[in-house]
């Protein structure tokens, strides 16, 4: 799984530097040493600017840098400051939208009640949008303390949003048995939603050896001059720090005078004036009482450790952790005897009625005069800490999630279909029509009739001529100039992709309207660059090749003496997939040609359909053979679609021409399907005339009509393929549905057909085994009949049209419903709908600033984490402000270093507040490459970028900074080498120090 912490506990002001901001960062620390194959995540927010590089210190070599994500918001955000009302709602949305774009499979909230007067953000599914959601339950106290916690109603109000959003979690990870039975009563919460997962104490807690030296410095320091009773846990009208204070009066005076009270905890002025006026109520002397205020870390062991004892009176607590890490080291303890303090020191004689003040005072005074028990106390608290560990409870965090993302998939899975819609949406469908030329055009034609059912159906086509009469009958067609006048009245788009010319029009609309992608074939470079080439769409090439690929493929095509070797190398599909909505494939091949060419793409997401195919009407073979001119005795064995070198027409022609059955005058090869035009279409030709071969030919162009008349007709077929590129055989499935017996080799998608239901051989098969195979098929006509009857019995149960446009329509609702780029739309009109002024100050006159638009509009767009390779930034912005050229010692230093780490992606890019740009315009110029070029967009950034200063710029400290806050590492060219070397060996110099800053290839 993918399991995201927000440790915004870790930063926000009212939690970082107490026990919850302790208890986060231990146990998230804990989690990620424990998560075995689970991938842990990070979140940070950009509104605690100050806390983010040490909270990635903090994780160095234990989260990679570019697992620790940081988002952000216009600010200030407190909740209950009224002026901040819609800064506050927008903030959630925000964090949502950023939440659902890292596509979580579980959400960890390390603390939910954050944000009422700082700039933390917390909530679960406010906008209504389900992601699977973990909270730590510490306690739920102001609910049950509600006079005394909850009497404004500003801080009412927002206590009980935040108690709306715990009961909307998945999961409650209570910090101790006592928590988690007041989440299951006052939320009337089910015993599986919440779970115990206990707590424990940092490491640092613990007996350690110290010299008198160091012991009496710090005795010093914070006032104590006596034994030392010690209290710490913050001042709070629970913690009963009054009740303490007055217990420790009554002790006899004898035994004060021996002993000072050490309240060790920051306290505010209003506090200290109080206590102060206490202990003079009480007579105390002015040097019993001592109010340390906040200790680090690193002193509170040693002041446990030096203490005669530990008090805790509190009246409830979450957990107790401050009892605990007394007794880790070697303080003797009591506590109060309720909540959850009785099962964090399992030892009812060190505990007390906080509530009565004379059973306090009797059992400090019990600890203090009688050795003997505090020495029990020590032993037994030394025992009882060895049952708590972060690693024991980040493991019951661990396995919580596990059997809640169990127990939630399988809810889904009791779901047969997604729920569609009662009430058709629109939609709009791009694709080609027959009768163009496309296998995507015939299918666009099977599918649409079925997938009616689901939608209200618009075609958007640019072809002059529609043979298709069901959609002309039943369907609105239109060009793509009418859809940009109306695109934004259709609820969903569907694009058809392929790699082919008719899908010109789509690039444009596409970008300007993205929606889900059917994608049939995984590269789209040979479509893309017979545009280019042939002036339909100058530089759509160049632009998609940069857009997904970099430089680095734009510089192999300037260098490149043949073309079609970078087209061969390079898909071109990364810049449509990564904009779509949702996509749509036929194949887990599809999937996997993903996962390598664009590096942290999630593929999973993507849904499966399997290719449509219509299961003709029962054929007449004898009819078909008549009409051909074949004999009925014949065995024909046809290969069906378009010839060329990946189809491996020549195998199988030289496998046939070497068997026996060549010789038989009764057998006959048949390539059905248009030639390549061509040098390989020529030399299969002269080798079919050299061989003789009278009874093998290739049909050229058939008819619809015709192809299927092949199909009736032929007792077998071969399909080969080599280098697939993503595509899914319609001519396999259609083979299939004839029920004929299929030889094919295991390539790409054609690996995932069922071994019962096709002949497959090896992906890298000899001619033996296609010989034998063959052979089999003549040989054996009962078996193969099987085979074909098994073949057509699968593509009805698995390809049949009304199945898959069902499937089309859940997958399509599926993506409306979870992916982050249709989750976009909505948070955009959530926030749109956001009121300037909060309902419960209508009195206020506020509007939405602009400066905090603009901010929102730069957090939004940094919310989907850019896919594909990390980044190094080149700042060129001295050269791009001054449109200076680079010399050729620069220009060669830099093509090299491009070239020689494909794994990067290098980008120029010039500042131009409050963010850098990309310098494209500039550098497609300066490397003389094919263009236009794309725009100069902001760059999109992610942690584990780098940045290097090349120019330098001395005036982008607070750039920098803000750039490793996001976990972009920032690198200087040493200034000697000057901008304007020229000469080879100074490049050389220059290449040798880019690579020695770059990332090792196995980071």
């Amino acid at each position: 799984m993918r399991i995201i912490i927000d440790l915004q506990a870790c930063q926000s002001t009212g939690s970082r530097h107490r026990g919850i901001g302790r208890y986060s960062l231990a146990l998230a620390k804990a989690m990620v040493r424990n998560a075995g194959e689970h991938d842990i995540w990070l979140l940070l927010s950009s509104l605690f600017p100050d806390t983010i590089q040490p909270l990635r210190d903090a994780f160095a070599g234990m989260v990679p840098q570019e697992r620790i994500v940081t988002w952000g918001a216009p600010g200030p955000v407190a909740e209950l400051v009224p002026q901040n009302y819609w800064r506050s709602r927008a903030a959630e949305l925000l964090r949502e939208q950023a939440l659902a774009a890292l596509r979580p499979d579980f959400i960890h909230v390390t603390s939910l009640f954050e944000g009422s007067g700082d700039d933390a953000v917390s909530s679960v599914a406010i906008s209504g949008e389900h992601l699977p959601t973990a909270v730590t339950l510490y306690d739920l106290i102001p609910l049950m303390y509600d006079k005394q916690y909850l009497n404004d109603p500003a801080q009412r109000a927002w206590y009980y949003r935040k108690l709306a959003s715990l009961k909307r979690a998945d999961l409650l990870l209570a910090i101790s048995d006592s928590s988690r039975q007041e989440g299951m009563d006052l939320l009337q919460l089910s015993p599986e939603r919440v779970v115990s997962i206990s707590s424990a104490v940092d490491e640092h807690f613990q007996v350690r050896s110290c010299s008198d030296e160091v012991m009496h410095a710090l005795r010093a320091r914070y006032g104590i001059t006596r034994d030392m009773v010690m209290y710490t846990g913050g001042i709070d009208i629970r913690k009963n720090i009054d009740g303490l204070i007055q217990a420790y009066a009554g002790l006899p005076l004898a035994v004060r005078q021996q002993h000072q009270l050490a309240i060790v905890c920051s306290v505010q002025k209003a506090d200290r004036e109080r206590i102060a006026a206490l202990v003079t109520q009480l007579q105390l002397a002015e040097d019993e009482i001592i109010l340390t205020g906040f200790v680090p870390d690193e002193d509170l062991p040693l002041l446990y450790q030096d203490c005669k004892l530990f008090v805790f009176p509190s009246w409830h607590e979450g957990f107790g952790l401050p009892a605990l890490e007394a007794m880790s080291c070697g303080a003797p303890v009591i506590a109060a005897n309720t909540s959850s303090l009785p099962e964090v020191l399992e030892y009812p004689d060190a505990l007390f009625d906080p509530r009565d003040i004379t059973a306090i005072t009797a059992k400090m005074l019990q600890v203090i005069e009688q050795p003997a028990f505090a020495a029990r106390l020590r032993e037994h608290g030394l025992q009882q800490c060895q049952k708590f560990s972060w690693d024991a409870s980040a493991k019951k965090a661990l396995h919580a999630i596990e059997v809640s993302h169990a127990h939630l998939q399988q809810v889904a899975a009791a779901k047969v279909h997604v729920c569609l819609p009662p009430v058709k949406p629109r939609l709009a469908y791009i694709s080609p029509l027959p009768p163009v030329a496309s296998g995507i055009a015939n299918y666009s034609a099977d599918l649409l009739p079925e997938l009616a059912d689901y939608y209200d159906i618009t075609l958007i086509a640019e072809q002059s001529q529609l043979d298709a009469p069901w959609l002309t009958a039943n369907f609105a067609i239109y060009d793509s100039q009418w859809f940009v006048e109306h695109a934004a009245s259709f609820d969903r788009v569907l694009y058809h992709f392929g790699n082919s010319a008719v899908h010109a029009y789509m690039y444009p609309l596409f970008a300007s309207y993205p929606g889900t992608v059917v994608l049939h074939d995984y590269f789209l470079s040979d479509s893309l660059a017979n545009l280019e080439m042939s002036s339909s769409r100058p530089g759509i090439w160049a632009q998609h090749l940069y857009l997904s690929h970099g430089y680095a493929a734009l510089l192999e095509r300037r260098n490149a003496a043949d073309y079609t070797t970078v087209m061969a190398k390079y898909p071109c599909s990364s810049a449509v997939l990564e904009r779509a909505e949702g996509v749509i494939v036929h194949s887990a091949y599809a999937r996997e040609l993903a996962g390598t060419w664009i590096k942290g793409w999630p593929a999973c997401q993507w849904q499966q359909v399997p290719l449509l195919r219509r299961i003709p009407a029962v054929s007449d073979k004898h009819l078909a053979r008549s009409k051909l001119g074949l004999g009925e005795q014949d065995f024909i064995l046809c290969s069906f679609g378009m010839l060329g070198p990946t189809k491996l027409n020549h195998v199988l022609l030289d496998a046939w021409l070497e068997s026996a059955l060549s010789k038989d005058a009764h057998c006959h090869l048949i390539f059905v399907g248009k030639n390549d035009p061509g040098e390989y279409g020529a030399q299969l030709q002269e080798r079919i005339a050299n061989a003789n071969g009278e009874r093998v030919r290739i049909t050229g162009f058939t008819t619809a009509e015709e192809f299927a008349l092949y199909m009736q007709a032929a007792d077998a077929a071969v399909q080969l393929r080599t280098l697939s590129r993503g595509e899914t055989s319609a001519a396999v499935l259609e083979c299939m549905a004839y029920g004929l017996p299929v030889i094919l080799n295991r390539n790409g998608a054609m690996a995932e057909l069922p071994a019962d239901a096709v002949l497959g051989m090896p992906d890298q098969f000899t001619r033996e085994e296609l010989l034998q195979a063959i052979s089999t098929l003549h040989d054996e006509s009962k078996s193969s009949q099987l085979t074909g009857q098994a073949a057509r019995q699968f593509v009805q149960a698995h390809h049949a049209p009304a199945l898959i446009a069902r499937s089309y329509a859940e997958a399509i609702e599926e993506f409306a419903l979870t992916e982050p780029a249709a989750r976009m739309h909505r948070s955009l009109e959530a926030i749109a709908d956001i009121s300037p002024v909060s309902p419960q100050h209508p009195h206020l006159q506020a509007e939405v600033a602009n400066d905090d638009l603009r901010e929102l509009a730069r957090h939004l767009a940094h919310c989907t984490p850019r896919p594909g390779k990390r980044m190094v930034m080149l700042d060129v912005s001295t050269w791009c402000q001054s449109q200076e050229a680079l010399s050729a010692g620069w220009k060669a230093a830099l093509e090299a270093v491009i070239l020689a780490r494909p794994d990067l992606r290098f980008e120029p890019v010039c500042y131009a507040g409050p963010d850098f740009r990309y310098a494209r315009s500039w550098t497609f110029e300066q490397f003389s490459l094919p263009g236009p070029a794309p725009a100069d967009d902001f760059v999109a950034l992610r942690a584990g970028d780098l940045y290097l200063d090349l120019s330098g710029c001395k005036d982008l400290q607070i750039q920098i900074m803000q750039l490793q806050q996001l976990g972009v590492t920032c690198h200087a060219i040493a200034t000697q080498i000057q901008a304007n070397m020229v000469d080879l060996s100074a490049s050389e110099a220059l290449i040798a120090k880019f690579l020695a800053i770059l990332p090792l290839q196995t980071d």
